[in-house]
């Protein structure tokens, strides 16, 4: 199944995280990587800003490489900010990254693009880190939640309301 056709408008989203309270995104069989949502996004003219807001806070955790992020995404309309706490394999101890976000909208789903990723204590530049991009979108089968930095290194989203 061809995954930039299985997805479909991720405004969807918002109503049904609204509508039945999703806590989380139960683990499912993926047996085909997901294509990068950074390349999907980089490949497709029709960026657009997103028609709906979306208020609130939200815990995120994905993985890369097998280090877990553990995200807590703000989001304040059209923009918020995300602070993404892991292992840093370079420093060897863990690490807080805070890093813009902005929302769009492309045919395969909601897009949240990370830019300026800096240490959250010292605001300096975190050169390493890749900023992360997400796709939010409803299928058949249910919600899919996924990241990929712009290394295209891509893992699925468990995401959780927390207000």
């Amino acid at each position: 199944m061809n995954f930039k056709k299985s997805v479909f408008t991720g405004a969807l989203l918002i109503g049904v995280v609204g509508l039945f309270g999703v806590e989380s995104v139960s683990a499912r069989n993926y047996s085909e990587k997901p294509s990068s949502s950074y390349t999907i996004a980089q490949s497709n003219s029709k960026i657009s800003n997103a028609n709906s807001p979306i208020y609130g806070t939200y815990k995120l955790t994905h993985s890369v490489d097998g280090i877990v992020h553990e995200s807590t995404l703000v989001m304040s309309g059209y923009s918020g900010v995300m602070r993404t706490r892991y292992y840093d394999s370079d420093t060897g101890k863990p690490e807080v990254v805070r890093q813009n976000m902005t929302l769009k909208s492309i045919p395969s789903g909601l897009f949240l693009i990370g830019s300026n990723p800096v240490y959250d204590k010292t605001s300096k530049p975190a050169k390493n880190y890749s900023p992360d991009n997400f796709l939010f979108s409803i299928t058949p089968d249910g919600p899919v939640f996924f990241t990929c930095d712009r290394m295209e290194r891509c893992s699925h989203v468990d995401l959780e309301v927390i207000k």
